[in-house]
């Protein structure tokens, strides 16, 4: 098993009556891209800047190879941060930047060069060494930045929505040659980002904040098939997930979900889910995939719905299909599906693959535990 690179634990950082971090904890293993992901204001950066050192926080330890670094300044923490703007000294060289945090730290010259030119190798800079950072491009700068950090060899690198500035092109290109470079030199990598996937096609693991708090941290498939809150499963994903909410009651052999003067019949679900009785009279909402929808025939679905758009993406349709008032649900179903706008139709979904949630709390309800303590 890896060893534990970094530990944060109970950080809390507020900023006046703002708590920007609120309790959160997670353990960064040596040698996986850790993604801190979330919207704006989430808390993310605040976490980074943290473990960097250019914040301390109000309460909670930050450890980094075992050693306790929350009074350490950032020059004592052998960590090194890339900014969004990638920070590289436009009048310098492209040698003096990557080189310069060797300069700092007084390295012998011959080894500076050798550090430098190797850095230089690994990140496709050898030819431009010479030339004045300011004049390059981005994707050169954002090379340059990573450079400086890898050339002074840090236990953990830390990058700060590096990828924002860049257009969906050279970001594609970026983002490969981020993870090619991370596996190749084995390090230890946090990235924050805003984009669900930059998150998932560049981590091992993801960690979900918002409003400060730490949501859920998985992989990016544990995340994707079994989200913890409401936030988590509509937040990842595209399209987004169908939400449909209610109070569930049963009216004679029938399951119905009720929401003002809307009535969903979901008796379709009672032979899904066997635990799906100990949720009578409970505000619920249940979460399914556009991916994880299918038209069904009739008689054999859980929702029936009339189909109001339908909408092309790539080589999958994306259908709306409307079942009650001001709920619609999407579905992704192949390009060769014969459906048609105004069509009336029976939508179904394979029981594993249906999240429920309770209301108040939005916190995912496993069905088959309560089935299994109504059985003992």
């Amino acid at each position: 098993m890896k060893s534990v690179k970094l530990e944060v634990e109970g950080i809390t950082k507020r900023f006046g009556d703002l708590v920007a971090v609120d309790n959160v904890s997670f353990k960064v293993y040596e040698g996986e891209v850790f993604t801190l992901l979330g919207p704006s204001g989430c808390g993310k950066t605040t976490t980074l800047r943290i473990i960097s050192g250019l914040e301390t926080p109000d309460s909670g330890r930050v450890y980094i190879g075992g050693r306790d670094v929350t009074e350490l300044p950032p020059q004592e923490r052998d960590v090194c941060l890339v900014f969004q703007e990638y920070a590289v000294f436009p009048h310098m060289s492209v040698f003096d930047n990557i080189a310069f945090g060797l300069k700092v730290r007084k390295v012998p010259r011959e080894e500076l060069t050798a550090k430098t030119m190797e850095v230089a190798e690994k990140l496709g800079l050898s030819e431009l060494l010479g030339k004045k950072a300011g004049g390059l491009g981005l994707s050169e700068k954002q090379r340059i930045a990573l450079a400086r950090c890898l050339a002074v060899e840090p236990e953990i690198l830390l990058l700060d929505e590096p990828l924002t500035l860049a257009d969906a092109k050279i970001r594609e290109s970026m983002r490969r040659e981020l993870r090619r470079l991370q596996r190749e030199l084995g390090i230890t990598m946090i990235y924050v980002t805003h984009d669900q996937l930059e998150a998932i096609m560049l981590s091992d693991r993801i960690a979900i904040m918002n409003r400060g708090k730490l949501l859920q941290v998985g992989s990016p498939r544990e995340i994707y098939e079994k989200p913890e809150t409401l936030f988590v499963a509509y937040f990842i994903g595209s399209p987004t997930i169908n939400l449909v909410e209610g109070r569930l009651t049963k009216v004679g052999e029938k399951y119905l979900l009720t929401r003002d003067d809307i009535t969903i019949d979901v008796s379709g679900l009672a032979q899904k889910f066997a635990g799906l009785p100990e949720l009578l009279d409970r505000e619920i909402v249940l979460g399914i995939r556009p991916e994880d929808l299918y038209i069904a025939g009739s008689g054999s679905g859980i929702f029936e719905g009339v189909v109001e758009i339908i909408e092309t993406a790539g080589d999958q349709l994306v259908a709306h299909v409307k079942i009650a008032k001001e709920t619609m649900l999407r579905l992704l179903i192949p390009l060769d599906t014969e459906i048609r706008v105004g069509e009336k139709v029976v939508v179904s979904a394979d029981a594993e693959k249906i999240h429920v949630f309770d209301k108040s709390t939005e916190k995912r309800i496993n069905l088959e535990e309560l089935h299994q303590r109504r059985m003992v």
